[in-house]
């Protein structure tokens, strides 16, 4: 990137090179399971092969008698060492109750799911430890397993908690607006009942942690696979009763995140509470089979809906009852709360001014369920985007019509959603218009022609959303984590004019070397090359929250901004003070301070850096012109990205066989920190999004027992099935944020289930399809056209 004498390089917005790259590309990342720690032992588990069972015996004398066995622990070895995990509602918190959840790191008493973790095994590798836990004897009694979700709600049903009355985690009641009356003016009603599959983050990199404890000063390290470094060290020192200034979490190269590592997970606490009393290294790396079945899944949920509106197509009202199976424990150490995040995101970009909804979180003998990528949003666009499409067919309106019609307009803005948040900027109908113009939309029906004439249907669908994210800390204690929304970040000049950008989040491949450093040299006048950032360390960033709800782009983005001017501040003040020329008349360019109406050099950033440091000439003894701050940045309550999908498909009506021909994508996530950086997370988040609406699916049988335990059951799609994305870009800055800046992180995931679908339904129009469940596999697109013949 070349410049012209008297400016400066803008970083923010171009598509600059990850400097990630090098490092990714040549292998020499480091992942835990890289870290190599002298004396190492290794932990293996023994899990229940039972979905409910009570557990009468743990015979484990032969398992410690295994050759290279240092300790097998049971539950009630860990008296003392870890206590039970404990999720319950805080009363002082405003959101609505839930049922305390008691979650044992080793089952004690009973275990309620298949993979639920009984006995651990500490041994000199992984191998050993694997031989050793098979050595182990476990008797059970077997019970009832409750597996399914209407079943488990219903009254009667077997308990997977003793202690509760029921099964149910939660309960949520809303109405907003007059529900009753909007119904009472409807001229149609369209309402249909949708089932989505349970699946789950599968990120390349499974979960795992390394601890070493040094006795000599009373601190542990710790090498973990995460999202949330800090939550993890103060559950750690809260569960060992450690201080948080003994504890050191590392985290430098994640292997994908997508919201799994958001938690903090039973072995997660075992590792360092090990490595401590047996005062040696240990370590546990997660298998392919283990994060199949008891890592944690995502969207097992039936959302029953109706939409009620008038013969010209407005949206008068929305009903809908969530059902969301929670698995036998909640996400720790939050609430689960994805039946409500569904709920809240199906209004959408509509003005719908009446809405009543109703969730259940409720308990199974499965494996628990937790965030990933979009959380319970997917699920929420899936189900109004397939009413509008029941409703146009219905009404005879043109599906994109119908939508436009009922979309908020780029002047209405700012919008009160009916939740009470407000929308701040967006561009809902210019998107769609947009991506149906880049996929020729019009001429559909001549391609739906030639597709026939092979012997094949082909269709288009459409799928609009908003994507709320960076929540801040209010909206985040309102859904149920008692979190915070705020981020920092530390920026130091040095004395040759280098930078260094310390944050106290982590990346999991979301480029924020790159993007971080760009913020910084684009305030600060600097190359690319002179910024580093430092990131995924307790001991060396300032303390931060967690990576998740598309947040780092806004608020950590927000605090390098804002710490960034402040250390130009200083900078420039220092430069004015130290030449005797007005503070106004003085910029930053190209590595020099220079006069700002002519670009003419004053001095290097290099040496004014340096000069600043040793407070040189004219600078006051008690001015405090430091070149090293630490800001945080607060987001406003929610901001909002909006994007349309379009999907062209083919349905081989013979095999059930879905083609994705086509697809596009029309995204405004406001001020673009890098285009390249962007397009990547929606080419990534489209593809998990069309694994979760053809191919991904976690499957039980109804003893409980899990059917997909590896990745020949468990189908992700490849690159041979996924296309190649067709992106385009509206840039609407938000009005709130530093920057501009709105997330979009999980944006790619959240409408590709919906277009597919509609584009599915679209293609068997003929067959009157109830396209209402996914993923939809060949067996169930067969079932459809079974069910119309």
């Amino acid at each position: 990137m070349s410049t012209t004498p008297g400016t400066t390089a803008k970083f923010i917005g171009a598509s600059v090179r990850r400097l990630e790259d090098p490092r990714v590309l040549l292998g020499r990342t480091r992942y835990v399971d890289d870290v190599r720690l002298p004396n190492c032992l290794s932990i293996a588990f023994a899990r229940s092969k039972f979905a409910h069972a009570r557990i009468f015996s743990v015979d484990c004398e032969a398992a410690r008698r295994a050759p290279g066995v240092h300790a097998v622990l049971v539950a009630s070895d860990l008296e003392g060492l870890l206590p039970v995990l404990r999720v319950e509602h805080d009363p002082a918190v405003p959101v609505p109750p839930c049922r305390t959840v008691l979650w044992p790191v080793l089952a004690s008493g009973k275990t309620r799911f298949v993979g639920e973790a009984i006995a651990a095994v500490v041994a000199d590798s992984r191998a050993l430890a694997e031989d050793a836990a098979a050595l182990i004897k476990i008797e059970y009694q077997e019970l009832d397993p409750v597996i399914d979700l209407e079943r488990a709600a219903a009254p009667g049903s077997p308990l997977v908690h003793d202690e509760w009355p029921d099964n149910i985690f939660q309960h949520v009641e809303v109405s907003l607006g007059d529900v009753e009356d909007a119904f009472r003016r409807a001229d149609l009603v369209v309402s249909e009942s949708f089932r989505t599959g349970r699946h789950l983050a599968l990120p390349m990199e499974g979960r795992g942690i390394a601890a070493s404890w040094d006795g000599a000063t009373q601190t542990l390290t710790v090498w973990a696979s995460t999202q949330m470094l800090f939550v993890l060290r103060a559950e750690i020192g809260r569960i060992l009763n450690l201080p948080e200034h003994a504890i050191r979490v590392i985290s430098t190269d994640v292997g994908g995140g997508f919201g799994l590592k958001a938690h903090v997970f039973p072995e997660e606490l075992m590792v360092p509470a090990l490595a401590r009393r047996l005062d040696r290294p240990v370590e546990w790396i997660e298998d392919r089979r283990e994060h199949l079945a008891a890592s944690q899944h995502a969207k097992d949920q039936i959302v029953r809906a109706e939409l009620a509106l008038a013969k010209d197509g407005t949206m008068l009202g929305l009903r809908t009852h969530v059902m969301c199976d929670i698995g036998a424990y909640t996400e720790y150490p939050w609430r689960t709360f994805e039946a409500n995040v569904t709920a809240m995101a199906m209004p959408g970009p509509y003005k719908i001014r009446a809405y009543a909804y109703d969730t259940l979180s409720i308990a199974t003998n499965k494996c628990s369920v937790g965030a990933y990528r979009g959380v319970g949003q997917p699920i929420g666009v899936m189900v109004l985007e397939r009413l509008i499409d029941i409703a146009a067919r219905q009404l005879h309106i043109d599906r994109a019509e119908l939508r436009l019609r009922n979309m908020i307009a780029t002047d209405e803005h700012p919008y009160q959603g009916i939740h009470g948040l407000e929308i701040e900027s967006g561009s809902h109908r210019e998107s769609l218009l947009k991506a149906l113009q880049m996929i020729d939309a019009g001429g559909i029906a001549k391609r739906q022609s030639e597709s026939r004439l092979r012997g094949r249907r082909r269709g288009l669908g459409m799928a609009s959303y908003i994507e709320m994210t960076a929540p801040s800390t209010q909206l985040w204690q309102a859904l149920g984590p008692a979190g915070s929304g705020s981020q920092p970040a530390m920026i130091r000049m040095e004395t040759d004019g280098t930078v260094t950008v310390a944050i106290g989040t982590n990346t999991q491949g979301q480029s924020h070397e790159t993007t971080f450093a760009q913020i910084a040299a684009d305030r600060l006048g600097l190359p690319m090359s002179a910024v580093r950032v430092v990131q995924g360390d307790t001991s060396s960033t300032p303390r931060g929250w967690f990576v998740g709800g598309s947040n780092s782009a806004v608020t950590t983005g927000g605090a390098v901004l804002r710490a960034a001017e402040m250390v130009r501040a200083n900078l420039l003040r220092a430069v004015s003070l130290m030449n005797e020329i007005p503070f106004a008349n003085l910029d930053l360019r190209d590595s020099f301070i220079c006069m700002k109406d002519d670009g003419a050099r004053i001095t290097s950033i290099a040496d004014a850096a340096n000069a600043t440091w040793l407070k040189k000439m004219n600078i006051p003894p008690d001015e405090d012109l430091t070149l090293e701050i630490t800001a945080r940045y607060e987001p406003p309550p929610a901001t909002h990205s909006n994007a349309s999908h379009v999907a062209e498909v083919e349905v081989d009506i013979e095999t059930g066989q879905v083609e994705i021909l086509r697809y596009v994508v029309v995204e405004d996530c406001g001020t673009i920190l890098n285009p390249m950086v962007v397009d990547g997370q929606i080419q990534g988040g489209v593809a998990q999004g069309i694994g979760s609406v053809l191919y991904e699916e976690i499957i039980y049988d109804n003893q409980g027992r899990l059917l997909t335990t590896n990745l020949t059951d468990y189908l992700a799609p490849t690159a041979a099935v996924v296309p190649t994305v067709e992106i385009a870009h509206i840039e609407t800055p938000s009005p709130y944020t530093l920057g501009g800046m709105k997330g979009m992180g999980e944006g790619g995931t959240i409408a590709p289930p919906a277009a597919i679908a509609n584009a599915i339904a679209h293609a068997l129009d003929e067959f009157s399809p109830r396209v209402n469940r996914i993923p939809l596999t060949p067996e169930r697109i067969l079932a459809i056209i079974d069910r119309a013949v």
